[in-house]
Formats: structure tokens, sequence, C-alpha cells
């Protein structure tokens, strides 16, 4: 089965990070076709660089990305459920 690949960009030091990765976390494991990509400011700015991140948590599914300054589990999820391809 294709996984649909979803990236995170967070820091270690961000609550409102750690909070986002539960709710991917969940969603990884209610959809299993779903991979999460997790990449942190302080051990890999070339990937933030390279993908145009400037806010953390930042979700990129493909093009699209989003930032949350104080994220709410039903945004993530919409944004996921939203742009997540589903496999064939």
């Amino acid at each position: 089965m294709k996984k649909q690949t979803i990236e995170l960009y967070r820091s270690a030091l961000c609550p409102r990070c750690a909070y986002a990765t539960k709710i991917l976390k969940d969603l990884s494991d209610e959809f299993e076709d779903i991979e999460i990509i997790t990449y942190d400011v302080v051990t890999n700015t070339k990937a933030f660089k390279n993908a145009g991140v400037i806010m953390v948590p930042t979700i990129k599914i493909r093009e699209n990305k989003r930032s949350w300054l104080m994220p709410k589990t039903a945004q993530i999820r919409d944004f996921v459920l939203d742009n997540r391809q589903v496999p064939k």
C-alpha cells in the first residue's frame, strides 16, 4: 500500500509542536496509509529552509502547508483529511 507522506516541522522545545505530534500520531494510528516525517528546526535547518517554513508547528502535505499559533485537534485533523490522497 502506498503511504501518504505528511511532513511535520517542529522544535523539540515547543509545547504546541508536541501537541501537533500527538494528533498526527493518532491520525497515523487511525489511517494506515499515513506516514509522518518529522523535521526538527535545531537538527535540520536545511529542511526548513528548503520547505519555506518560518513557524512551528507546520504541517506539509505535498505542496500544501499550514501553521498554527495555537493548534486545535479539529484544525489539524481537517487539514490532514482535506489534503490526504486516499490510496487506490
